[in-house]
């Protein structure tokens, strides 16, 4: 615990370094990856305009999420997740690429709650990480956190790291577990039973639905997804069999529950989605057939589709499900499940000298559609390939064969990671065998990247020491058809 005449001092440097940092008001500081509600964003120009997924976020923004939420990933790493009703402020984020001390990560809370993850500014120098509130100032040591400011009581929770809350008053310091309050910039700030809690988002109707294979035939998925979700009673995390549809759940069967991240991905009425989520909780039953998946942001609710297509180690899982998204029932659904890797450890995978191999370890049955119909499954686990990654370099190359029926479809392509981003997508070559017949119409990339550009895979590093690769693939055939599933790869 420092001093006070060492917290007074800290905390006047940090009012220096923030009236005196300089400012780049129009730069890029990351990405917004998720939106719903009327959020709007005031530019540093005093123009207001909705904000919208894949928009690019500046130095000098405003953000009021209004009724809504965003979700903005930052350009070191970083994501942040803001609640309703609040207001945040980008004053300065900058960062070359490595910590060579130009970078800044300078936020402001001005009211309401938000949870972040710090990306790779300030994990070696603290001072350019700063979060501010009006009666006081966050830094952090390379960590997760959650602040709520409201009626001008700050309370701060620290998820995972050490976070230091500092006012005029001096400093407190809290760990994984610990919570810290004030409601004055002149009294130290003191620790606290309370926590900064954030809300789940209530089932809706208007948020994004991922669907893998919307409108699928009698004796495929739909059908039972209608019948089965209902009866099944997905609102709570009791297990359930692999009966047909109407087959009373097992309240009986125990759960597991864990904070992970987790991809999502498939097709639904003519359009690719994908998504990354963050530090949502995921509960399964011990049969891994029912599953809850729950954000800020999204309800994921899951039924097994079929257990072959289903995949988990220490560090990530992966299947192809059935059930709900926000209440809304869905067709089929590929995901993957497991932490991403922490900026932190990113960067001490740059000091390898040699690129990393990562082999195909399984994968979900392909899913073909056509026009928003099912006309195709293919064979879990027969996905083969590998994915090359440089971490010193940033750079990384895969080939990946996708087979369903005879024809065989390979993905090939290379591309630059973002530093400290767990986060990759490319889109590369897609060609067939056969004489390439698979592609005679065109194939193309159906998925998007954080920026919006068209992708036929996205992936992204799961484990402590990227241990992990988990990869969706999703591009289109022609016009009228698509192919789609997920991969798990290790090295």
């Amino acid at each position: 615990m420092k001093n006070v005449v060492n917290n007074l001092a800290y905390y006047s440097f940090i009012a220096i370094f923030l009236l005196t940092a300089p400012i780049a008001l129009a730069q890029s500081a990351g990405t917004v990856l998720f939106k719903s509600g009327n959020a709007v964003v005031t530019r540093a120009d005093q123009s207001t305009q909705p904000i919208r997924q894949h928009d690019a976020v500046l130095n000098g923004d405003i953000i009021d999420t209004k009724n809504g939420r965003v979700q903005i990933g930052f350009i070191d790493g970083g994501k942040v997740s803001l609640q309703p009703d609040t207001i945040y402020k980008i004053s300065q984020y900058s960062f070359s690429g490595k910590e060579d001390g130009s970078e800044y990560a300078l936020t402001e809370l001005v009211k309401g709650g938000l949870r972040t993850i710090s990306g790779l500014i300030g994990h070696k120098n603290r001072e350019r990480y700063q979060l501010k509130t009006p009666v006081a100032t966050i830094g952090i040591r390379g960590t997760e956190f959650t602040v709520i400011f409201v009626g001008n009581k700050l309370i701060m929770t620290t998820n995972q790291g050490s976070v230091d809350v500092c006012n005029a008053g001096g400093c407190r310091n809290a760990i994984a577990g610990q919570s810290i309050t004030t409601s004055s910039e002149s009294v130290q700030p003191q620790h606290t039973h309370e926590t900064a809690s954030i809300s789940a988002a209530p089932p809706s109707l208007t948020k994004p639905i991922f669907v893998q294979a919307e409108n699928l035939g009698k004796d495929r998925v739909s059908a039972v997804v209608t019948e089965t979700v209902l009866q099944a009673s997905l609102s709570t995390l009791s297990g359930v069999s692999n009966n047909p549809p109407g087959t009373p759940v097992d309240s009986s069967a125990p759960t597991t529950s864990a904070q992970t991240d987790i991809l999502l991905s498939g097709i639904g009425q003519g359009a690719y989605f994908n998504y990354a989520l963050l530090g949502g909780r995921l509960d399964s039953n011990t049969n891994n057939n029912l599953s809850r998946y729950q954000t800020e942001e999204i309800d994921l609710q899951l039924i097994a589709a079929n257990l072959d297509n289903f995949y988990s180690d220490s560090l990530v899982s992966m299947g192809l499900v059935r059930g709900r998204i926000n209440n809304q029932n869905v067709g089929l659904l590929s995901y993957v499940a497991g932490d991403a890797t922490q900026p932190a450890n990113l960067l001490q995978l740059a000091n390898l000298n040699a690129a990393l191999q990562y082999n195909v370890l399984a994968s979900t049955a392909p899913v073909l559609g056509f026009q928003g119909q099912t006309s195709a499954i293919g064979t879990a686990n027969s996905v083969t390939g590998n994915l090359s990654v440089n971490f010193a370099s940033y750079a990384y190359s895969y080939g990946l064969n996708v087979p369903i029926g005879a024809i065989t479809y390979t993905l090939a392509g290379s591309n630059n990671l973002t530093a400290g981003s767990a986060e990759f997508a490319n889109n590369g070559t897609i060609t067939s065998n056969l004489g390439n017949i698979g592609c005679i119409a065109g194939c193309s990339g159906a998925m998007q990247d954080a920026n919006g550009n068209p992708a036929n895979i996205v992936g992204r590093f799961i484990g402590p020491a990227a241990e992990r690769a988990g990869i969706q693939y999703g591009f289109n055939i022609g016009q009228t058809q698509a192919l789609t599933g997920s991969i798990v790869l290790g090295r």
